[in-house]
Parts: structure tokens; sequence; C-alpha cells
């Protein structure tokens, strides 16, 4: 198939190498595009407008960090308007579902999936991110081949912006949980209890979770809060308004999160 690729940052570019390792031609923009020579020595081709790469896609994927980057690749550098008409375009950023029914009102012969994702650049590599699709089978079903050169887990959850919703309230859940391993380490270390012994003993109690392996290793706990905090702020910001717009009650997650709302407090020495 032919894919056209916006947005190479650090889980974008291991994406999209995977896309090509799977057979596919692509077409790759960035706004850096000297640091990607390296996908055309793999075979793809880098472009120099968003425009350009989209021409003749089938599937055009975006990963890039915001909603504002998002609009100024799709909307305003005029790339929704140059696809093909049947193109499906993947979006991997985390936004909002409003900004997904935004981009679906603009051409009806185009198809809009919100592939949320959940990984890591590590995973991206091994083919193992996960992905939480909104929008309709069809498109899904066109997309696949694309989508499954870097996922191994692809669900169908729902309508347009479903995907979406599941990934925010999937991040609020790690926000929280990350939270709640931060304080838990605070207080154990706080009691005299090394810090690795702490991580290494809850994770393998009926307290431990993903976010708790996080502050295992290297690295202060409040350095690895500081690691995730633009993520988690932005996300939980996108999980409260949607949250807002749909009327639904975020509960102790949205007390859990507050945090990356207000900023982190207590210390680990």
């Amino acid at each position: 198939m032919k894919v056209a690729w916006i947005g190479l940052g650090r889980i974008g570019k291991p994406m999209a190498m995977r896309v090509l390792g799977a057979g596919h031609a692509l077409n790759g923009h960035a706004r850096t595009p000297d640091k990607h020579r390296d996908l055309e020595q793999a075979g793809g081709h880098l472009t120099a407008s968003p425009v350009d790469a989209v021409a003749d896609a089938d599937v055009v994927c975006v990963n890039v960090y915001s909603e504002p980057q998002l609009r100024a690749a799709l909307v305003e550098s005029g790339a929704i308007a140059a696809m093909a008409p049947g193109a499906v375009v993947a979006i991997h950023s985390t936004v909002g579902p409003a900004a997904i029914a935004e981009l679906a009102a603009i051409r009806s012969d185009v198809a809009i999936l919100d592939a949320a994702f959940s990984g890591t650049d590590a995973s991206a590599a091994a083919g193992t991110i996960a992905l939480m699709v909104g929008g309709t089978e069809a498109a899904l079903d066109k997309a696949r081949p694309v989508l499954s050169a870097y996922a191994d887990f692809i669900a169908h959850v729902g309508p347009s912006g479903a995907g979406m919703t599941m990934k925010l309230v999937n991040n609020a859940l790690f926000g929280a949980q990350m939270q709640l391993a931060y304080d838990a380490l605070r207080i154990l270390v706080g009691s005299g209890i090394d810090k690795d012994v702490a991580v290494a003993t809850l994770a393998r109690s009926s307290g431990g979770s993903f976010a708790l392996g996080r502050f295992g290793g290297a690295g202060s706990p409040e350095a690895v809060m500081e690691g995730v905090r633009p993520y988690m702020e932005k996300d939980v910001e996108h999980a409260r308004i949607a949250a807002r717009e749909a009327d639904f009650d975020l509960g102790m997650l949205e007390i859990a999160t507050r945090p990356f709302v207000t900023g982190v407090t207590g210390a680990i020495e």
C-alpha cells in the first residue's frame, strides 16, 4: 500500500520503519528532515510538505504531539484537501474526541480513524504497540495491513471518537497509578526503606502495577515524575475536557490525577 507518515518523532519513526519493513511504500514528512535520513536509507522518501506526503496515499498516519500541530499538519497545510478520495487517515496523536470530529467533518470521502496507541519506542520498534481505534469497520479493515506492521493488538472500540476516549481514560488511569506509586514510595522511603527494595517488593505483591515499575532502576522518583509530567498534564487536561463535553464523571481518576494539574508535592531524599 501507499502510506504517508506525518510526524517522525521518538515513537513515530520506529512505527514508520516497521511499515517500510512490511513492504509498503512510504512518504514521510517531519519538521526536521535531516534527522531522518535513515528512513530514506530504509527505502522511504522524505517530502518537503505534508501535501507532498499524502499525494496518492491509501493510508495517512499522523503522530504529532498536540492538537495545534495536528491541525497545522492536516488542515492549515492543505493536506486533507489534497488527499485522494477513499484515503484513510489514522490519527495516532493523543487529542480530544472533539478534534477528531472536527477533522472528520471536513471531507466525507476521506475516512478518519482515531487510532490511539499505548506503548513505547521500544514496543513500536518490536511491533507490539496496542491500538484503540474509533471509526468505521470498513476504514479499519482498509488500514489494518499498515497498522498491523507495528501493532500486535488492534481493538475496534467504537465509532469515531471512541478511540481517543479510551486512550484518555487509560492515560488518566496511568497518571493516577503513577501518583499512587509515588506516594507509596514517599512513605516507604521516609520510613527508612531503600527505594529499590521497596519497588521490587511491591512489584511482587498485590500493590504492584505497570506504573510502579517505572520507578525501578536509575533515576530518582522525582525525575521519573518530571519525565512523564508533560504528557500527563496534556492528557489529563484532554480527559477532563472530554468528560465535561460528554457529561460523565471521572470519579476518583480526577482526584488522583489532580497533582498533574496542581503539581506534585513531597519529595523522596
